[in-house]
């Protein structure tokens, strides 16, 4: 099978040494393999109860807590959202419901209970359920001042060195969130994991009050952190774009082949470049030119979407006439290789047939529970 996947091809003319480089737009498949009879997830907000918990020990500490949480889920989800926008697998929706989960401080609650998720996937229209069960955030601010130089004009007009004192603020922010991913269809816990992220911003001013005054404020390092996460998983669901830098020889420029061939892959003519090379190849004695074109030959054939034809041509490259770089080329090669299959089975439509013959074996639907 010749992998042709349709892909948006951006090149972009570096040069460096005797060689360009071209970016190739392709997808990086998700972290997880979720059933493909997911298509459709509802986002659900589950950490009330621990939010309330905290906001009452913030509360006493800061005044506040509780709504500022609250939007840093609306942060993750807006994110999520947005980030598997830039992938086909999924459509996505947001529960108007906020739901309630004791636990202990800190930790997972219990699993919903699947007659509650049948009812919301069924509400909303959907396959699967993502829920946020666990939100903690922590934001601590500290301050201080140091000795720095900078550079002045004196009387004269000469640029001399001077010492000063800048007043600083540090915020330093840290985020521990719970997602359960549900599927009721085979009553399965697809994903459960705690994602954390941490930042640090920093302000200065002429005293500890501007600082201060100047710094990231909580709520805003609350929504920075929830969307951070919300990009994260993101890509342990779903396949993401991505892009991949390759390069290639452009010199020697006195052979014919090489030179038309590296014009023709500068304006998208990567089918005639590569015939181009392939000349060379034929009407050349040089080893090592005959290795770079060969090379030349497999990124094209790359970029095109012919990856088996790639690898074939990279190993030539190295086997035949010595080009090093075709080694390490084959082996990024392989690897795509894997990795679009895995593709071709995380982007492929469920198959009602199979479901339908599984069932009709088995007299009952199949049913699993698994925990990652």
């Amino acid at each position: 099978m010749i992998i042709r996947r349709g892909i948006f091809f951006v090149t972009l003319i570096l040069f460096s040494g005797c060689m360009k480089s071209v970016s190739i737009s392709t997808m990086r498949p998700a972290e997880i393999n979720v059933p493909n009879s997911v298509q459709s997830i509802v986002m659900v907000d589950r950490s009330l109860q621990q939010r309330q918990t905290l906001g009452i020990i913030e509360g006493v500490l800061s005044g506040e807590g509780i709504n500022e949480d609250r939007d840093g889920v609306m942060a993750l989800f807006s994110s999520l959202q947005n980030n598997l926008r830039n992938s086909p697998r999924y459509e996505v929706k947001l529960a108007s419901e906020k739901l309630k989960a004791n636990s202990i401080l800190g930790s997972f609650p219990d699993p919903l209970d699947w007659r509650e998720v049948n009812n919301l996937t069924r509400k909303y229209g959907v396959d699967a359920l993502l829920a946020v069960e666990l939100f903690d955030t922590n934001f601590i601010v500290t301050n201080g001042k140091r000795k720095k130089t900078r550079k002045v004009k004196n009387a004269d007009g000469k640029e001399i060195e001077e010492e000063f004192t800048e007043f600083f603020a540090e915020g330093v922010g840290s985020a521990r969130i719970g997602i359960r991913l549900y599927y009721p269809e085979e009553r399965a816990i697809i994903d459960q994991d705690v994602y954390t992220q941490n930042r640090t911003w920093e302000a200065t001013g002429t005293s500890i009050r501007d600082a201060v005054a100047s710094l990231v404020q909580k709520s805003q390092a609350t929504k920075y952190l929830g969307s951070a996460i919300g990009g994260t998983y993101a890509g342990k669901i779903a396949p993401m774009p991505v892009y991949l830098s390759r390069s290639y020889y452009a010199k020697p420029k006195k052979n014919v082949y090489m030179s038309k061939g590296a014009r023709q892959a500068e304006v998208n003519q990567w089918e005639e470049a590569i015939s181009s090379w392939k000349m060379g190849i034929n009407n050349s004695s040089d080893g090592k030119l005959m290795g770079r074109m060969a090379y030349n030959i497999a990124l094209g054939y790359e970029v095109i979407g012919d990856l088996y034809a790639a690898q074939e041509w990279a190993g030539k490259a190295y086997v035949d006439y010595g080009e090093k770089k075709g080694q390490a080329y084959a082996a990024q090669l392989r690897n795509r290789v894997i990795n679009e299959q895995i593709l071709d089975e995380q982007m492929s439509l469920p198959d009602p047939k199979a479901k339908e013959s599984e069932e009709a074996t088995t007299g009952k639907p199949k049913v699993k529970l698994k925990i990652n």
